[in-house]
């Protein structure tokens, strides 16, 4: 296909359309008749030698070759949007933007209840909307280059296991511990050892109904075995149920300081060899340039680094 003859408000239409899937909401969503979307649907169904949508009772849905095609296609727009955008400068107090992160409940918990009251202090017009991410170790970078989302928080991957167009920054780094009821026998000792480790019942946390993890795997070539009495994919309940039970379970350390407490826990180092986790934020390469999400990046990582140094 020659590149000179792609109208580029044909992509817009495409974009338009691809979120609307109906011709009417997508002409509107352009500012252009309805008519004259038909007619774009039409040139870009020749264009693409493809249906690209076919209309159903639920209305218009994609093909196969139209969702291949929505990811290069909206990211494409984006930057674009982003390089002719007028240059400005950036006062907080009087942005109105508003940006979406994808993030898991207990990256919310760690970093954004802490970012919000900044935010809303020095930038009340500013809108944060949270998406949210249930793989907190898989980057969502489909997401990010499709500009769904402006950037993420998670225990991600290091940088040079990203995309080359993904950027990222190190938050903070924490470590598993193992908690329980302050009155629970087994956290008596300042130190578990491994029998007092896999004695007690314990919760799992897993996104799947696997009933094994890391933790798992790590205690198998020491030849223990942990009971697991309650699983569950809701790591911020996880305090909550150990404090109401015989039950342990091994969480993040910021997890377990947040409650230790108010819950009455008891925290313990674990008697085996566990790698740290590292709290990464990344974002798409367009907005290296952009000075309201850089702005809130500086938040994030200057609200992090507070709440770390609290916490050791």
């Amino acid at each position: 296909m020659n590149i000179t003859a792609v109208n580029l408000n044909l992509l817009v239409s495409f974009e338009a359309l691809l979120s609307e899937q109906n011709v009417g909401r997508a002409a509107t969503r352009v500012g252009i008749t309805q008519g004259a979307m038909s007619n774009a649907l039409r040139k870009l169904r020749e264009l693409f030698d493809d249906p690209l949508f076919i209309r159903t009772r639920h209305g218009m849905v994609p093909t196969p070759r139209a969702r291949a095609l929505s990811e290069p296609v909206r990211s494409g727009l984006a930057q674009l949007r982003s390089a002719i955008a007028p240059s400005r400068s950036f006062h907080p107090t009087h942005s109105d933007r508003t940006f979406t992160v994808a993030t898991t409940d207990y990256a919310e918990l760690m970093v954004l209840r802490r970012l919000m009251r900044d935010v809303t202090a020095m930038a009340p017009a500013m809108q944060i909307r949270v998406r949210r991410h249930e793989r907190i170790f898989a980057a969502p970078e489909n997401l990010l280059r499709a500009g769904a989302v402006d950037m993420a928080i998670g225990f991600f991957p290091a940088a040079n296991a990203l995309d080359s167009s993904m950027q990222s920054c190190d938050l903070f780094s924490e470590e598993n511990v193992c908690i329980g009821r302050k009155d629970n026998p087994v956290m008596r000792p300042q130190r578990l050892t491994l029998q007092g480790f896999a004695k007690p019942s314990h919760i799992g946390i897993f996104a799947k109904p696997e009933r094994k993890g890391l933790i798992d795997d790590l205690l198998l070539p020491l030849g223990v075995q942990r009971r697991l009495a309650f699983t569950t994919p809701h790591l911020l309940t996880v305090p909550l149920l150990v404090a109401n039970s015989a039950l342990i379970a091994v969480v993040p350390s910021g997890l377990a300081e947040h409650y230790r407490q108010s819950l009455r826990l008891a925290v313990r180092k674990l008697p085996f060899s566990i790698p740290p986790f590292c709290m990464r934020m990344i974002w798409h390469e367009r907005f290296a340039d952009d000075s309201a999400h850089a702005w809130l990046r500086n938040q994030i990582v200057r609200g992090s680094a507070q709440a770390s140094a609290k916490s050791q």
